[in-house]
């Protein structure tokens, strides 16, 4: 039998309006994984940032199968761009417009995005998350680290509707044949590209006041790939990533520059397809290679870095952004490349088949929640 279109509206960063390459590739991606398990979708765009309105609500109520709100960090009390004085986070709406909303609630993918040492979420956000999660059909969150830090805000009844539900970014491999196709034909080449991607976007919470020491010690691993033979290409996610250029030349650091903040998602995903290691700190400059992938080496300055590691059992693919080992880790990684690369690339393709799985799972549920027949 045919069925019917199902009609969504998607609330998220749209048209790169974040000037973010991972989120620019991310929400795209929610509609790809969206579309790959469920059929005949007409899909509408709203910006998350945007004020949701009465007119917004009763045209979701009157005209919308369902709310796909997400992925992203977007659990987070300050954003350039950004007014979360309704609901103390991301999504600009208030605690009344959600009691309205009649329309099945799917929250994909979202992280806990606080920064350490960052001031705590005003007193509204407990309120919003909390009726959000009562009225939600499913919670997804990116990673465990992110769902013990939320019920940390909910009542003790509302904390088991959380789900876990990794970034669609991690799901590359599946959802796009062509890169796939792509990554294969380049580890055919044995090559030694090396990316790393700085965040130097606040620095105070990333890294204290060890910047300089951080700084150094990268500096001292990217000298060790450049003489073992690596090309050694720098990715800025945004364009203040690029700000470490001054460093890298002063250091005599051989290098190119790729900036993909204003790249499409299919020029992002077909870069990373490419490589054969990201070094990275921006979430995104690890989930998009790991969803191709490729092997990864985390500099973690955001809890959130530690989280994806943890989740996917692989703590020894990261270390602390101002930690002493970051060289000599740095050394045996790239050994173990040149050395074992078909190992590495099996142990990468366990851990990343595990989360498709898991994404079927999760995709069973919402297909039920959404009641969408002869699927």
């Amino acid at each position: 039998m045919h069925s019917k279109h199902l009609n969504l509206i998607h609330v998220g960063l749209h048209n790169s309006i974040n000037k973010n390459a991972g989120d620019t590739v991310l929400f795209e991606t929610v509609r790809t994984t969206f579309n790959f398990f469920i059929s005949n979708i007409n899909w509408k765009q709203q910006q998350l940032w945007e004020d949701f309105t009465v007119k917004d609500l009763e045209n979701i109520n009157n005209s919308f199968d369902g709310i796909v709100i997400g992925g992203g960090g977007l659990l987070l009390r300050d954003q350039e761009g950004s007014n979360t004085s309704q609901s103390g986070w991301q999504w600009n709406s208030s605690v009344d417009s959600i009691k309205k909303i009649q329309t099945p609630m799917i929250i994909f993918a979202i992280g806990y995005n606080r920064f350490r040492n960052q001031q705590d979420f005003d007193p509204i956000f407990s309120r919003h998350i909390n009726l959000l999660a009562k009225k939600s059909k499913f919670f997804g969150l990116r990673n465990s680290g992110s769902i013990e830090s939320l019920k940390k805000y909910l009542d003790n009844d509302l904390s088991t509707k959380l789900t876990r539900q990794f970034c669609p970014t991690t799901i590359l491999w599946q959802l796009y044949p062509k890169y796939r196709n792509l990554a294969k034909k380049h580890d055919l080449g044995n090559h030694k590209v090396l990316t790393f991607n700085p965040a130097l976007d606040r620095t105070k919470f990333r890294f204290a006041n060890n910047i300089d020491i951080v700084l150094k010690n990268i500096i001292r691993g990217l000298k060790i790939a450049t003489d073992r033979g690596w090309r050694i290409i720098i990715v800025a996610h945004k364009s203040i990533d690029k700000n470490i250029e001054p460093i890298l030349k002063e250091q005599n650091i051989s290098y190119q520059m790729v900036n993909l903040t204003d790249a499409t998602s299919e020029k992002i995903i077909k870069f990373y397809s490419k490589i054969d290691l990201a070094i990275g700190m921006r979430g995104h400059s690890q989930m998009i290679p790991f969803g191709l992938r490729r092997p990864i080496m985390s500099i973690i300055s955001h809890d959130k870095m530690k989280f994806f590691l943890e989740d996917i059992n692989k703590l020894e693919w990261g270390v602390e952004a101002d930690s002493f080992e970051f060289e000599e880790k740095l050394k045996q990684k790239l050994l173990l490349i040149e050395k074992s690369r078909v190992e590495i690339h099996e142990e990468i393709a366990i851990a990343q088949q595990k989360i498709w799985e898991e994404t079927k799972k999760n995709f069973d549920k919402i297909k039920r929640f959404l009641n969408k027949n002869n699927i």
